[in-house]
């Protein structure tokens, strides 16, 4: 199998990838995967490494200097990279677990999470201005959330109508609760307990939103209609944000980056659903 052939399967889909992920951030990590896959590295592991990677970023931005920031910017790359590299690594070794994928979902709030109170701390040093600062960090962070799920959510939609992903969150709605039932006789294992609790009621809404939104068209159909606005979306998805972060660390200009999520990007945000809503009414006709 060539190499091309081997990236190309530890994808989840090209057709849903963000494009910086595709060009950047997933070749990088193909290739640290490729540099592992022979070693007893577990898929978990770099879960685990990208999380502190992560908190790291957060801490490196709490120092608030230009220096610190550029820290913070690599930190936050490396982290990205192995958070792709996880699952890279996963599905080319079949070797994914269930935990696997709700650990790598809580990171990546972990993470964000990290990043924002960072630069609330670190902006907040630097200028003195404690109620601007945490002001902008608080609407551009809720920005930042708000365009990361709605284009998660026609991501979703996209799925269940080309992919019938629907059906597979049944299979993995299954799938964890005979897990629950595992460890729920086991002693300890308080986080694998908490964690399957709320992956099983997120995954259940999920479910419920991805059968309510399914479509009587074809595939094909909706794919022709929605790939392209699909491709629009990405671009206020979470990659583009955590680019958008390491520029803005190097340009020394973080503020900016929170202004701009605020304005332009609730502006795309805004222009995509009505578009979007558009495309959906023509399909339903």
């Amino acid at each position: 199998m060539s190499w091309y052939t081997e990236y190309k399967s530890s994808l989840k889909g090209y057709d849903v990838e963000e494009l910086l992920d595709i060009f950047f951030y997933r070749p990088m990590s193909f290739l640290f995967v490729k540099l592992i896959y022979s070693t007893n590295i577990t898929p978990n592991q770099i879960s685990i490494v990208s999380m502190l990677f992560g908190i790291l970023t957060g801490v490196m931005f709490g120092f608030g200097t230009y220096q610190f920031f550029i820290f913070g910017a690599i930190a936050l790359l490396i982290s990205n990279v192995l958070d792709c590299a996880d699952g890279q690594l996963a599905r080319l070794k079949k070797n994914g677990t269930g935990i696997g994928r709700i650990i790598d979902g809580f990171i990546d709030y972990i993470t964000g999470l990290s990043i924002y109170v960072g630069i609330g701390i670190g902006l907040s040093i630097a200028t003195g201005n404690y109620l601007y600062v945490w002001g902008i960090t608080a609407i551009g962070g809720f920005s930042r959330v708000l365009q990361n799920m709605m284009f998660d959510n026609y991501r979703n939609m996209y799925l269940a109508n080309v992919y019938d992903k629907a059906s597979d969150l049944d299979k993995e709605i299954e799938e964890y609760t005979r897990l629950k039932r595992v460890i729920d006789k086991t002693k300890g294992r308080y986080i694998e307990k908490f964690l399957v609790n709320i992956y099983i009621k997120y995954a259940s809404v999920q479910n419920k939103t991805a059968k309510d939104e399914k479509m009587n068209v074809t595939s094909e159909e909706y794919k022709k209609k929605n790939i392209l606005l699909l491709r629009a979306w990405s671009w206020i998805g979470s990659t583009t944000h955590l680019t958008a972060v390491m520029v803005a660390c190097v340009l020394n200009r973080v503020d900016l980056y929170l202004w701009i999520t605020f304005t332009l990007g609730n502006l795309l945000l805004l222009t995509f659903y009505i578009i979007q809503k558009k495309v959906l009414n023509d399909l339903s006709k």
